[in-house]
């Protein structure tokens, strides 16, 4: 039964019109989206959550976009007090506060996919890391030589320094603090995967995978598109970023990944390098 039917006996049409369809838990915590319109009802949307859902502790109203250097949305409490919680997913656990970090179970199904492609032995980085979601499922569900993890907010920094623990990867993870640009021309070697999970700023980045990406190596790149760009607009745009920035690639893969606003999408793109310029 959804928020709608839960509701729908207790609000009048127009209201229930303006009632978000769905919503998202993390852990026992609950993101939700009312418009302005309808916080008159607040308390019968918290009451129809709470009867669906009674292990939830906390209701988080969203009140801004992810924004800012550390890409955290801005969310006011409608129920409850404490906002940190304990995720599962795919046999991993992860402690997270949203209202701090970001973090997001809609992405669950994502990081399992990139998980299952990781061949063994082989060296990933995970750009934008945040507390550690896609570098902790990849270190436990497929065998690589090790995955680098680099996330700039501190708060995050240290969920994933717990979450590793509590996972028990200390020998497979590796965490930096800090800027991308700055980080990783400071680490040596490089790399056979490299994830740029953040649609907002992945393309600023681009230029740093230069001389950290193995010729024959993959890149998933994240960005926000159209859905009439998908197949021709997209897949030209993303391989003109990488050759003006010396890499050749050859687009293996476009997936959605869930949409942004109307009629725009989350995409990845899973890139083979074909080539690299000296």
């Amino acid at each position: 039964m959804s928020l709608k039917d839960l509701l729908k006996e207790k609000v009048n049409e127009d209201e229930l019109l303006k009632i978000r369809r769905s919503f998202e838990i993390i852990g026992d915590v609950v993101i939700i989206d009312i418009p302005d319109e309808v916080m008159h009802i607040k308390d019968l949307i918290v009451d129809a959550i709470l009867t669906k859902h009674k292990r939830v502790k906390t209701i988080l109203r969203k009140v801004g976009e992810v924004n800012g250097v550390f890409r955290v949305a801005k969310y006011e409490i409608i129920y409850g007090n404490e906002t940190e919680t304990t995720v599962k997913e795919h046999g991993c656990r992860f402690i997270v506060d949203p209202t701090k970090v970001y973090y997001s179970t809609k992405l669950s199904g994502e990081r399992e996919r990139i998980s299952r492609l990781v061949k063994d032995d082989e060296r990933v980085l995970v750009m934008f890391a945040g507390v550690g979601p896609y570098a902790i499922v990849i270190a436990r569900l497929a065998k690589p030589s090790e995955v680098v993890g680099i996330e700039i907010n501190p708060q995050a920094v240290e969920y994933f320094k717990q979450n590793v623990r509590l996972n028990k990867i200390e020998s497979i993870v590796r965490i930096y603090e800090g800027d991308v640009r700055e980080i990783l021309p400071k680490i040596e070697g490089k790399f056979d995967r490299i994830l740029m999970p953040s649609p907002y700023i992945a393309e600023n980045f681009v230029d740093t995978l230069r001389g950290k990406i193995k010729e024959g190596g993959t890149v998933h790149y994240y960005t926000f598109a159209g859905k009439e760009e998908r197949d021709v607009i997209l897949p030209e745009r993303v391989s003109e970023l990488f050759r003006n920035n010396g890499m050749y690639v050859r687009v293996e893969n476009i997936r959605e990944c869930g949409n942004f606003a109307p009629y725009v999408y989350r995409y990845v793109l899973d890139l083979r390098i074909e080539r690299v310029e000296n």
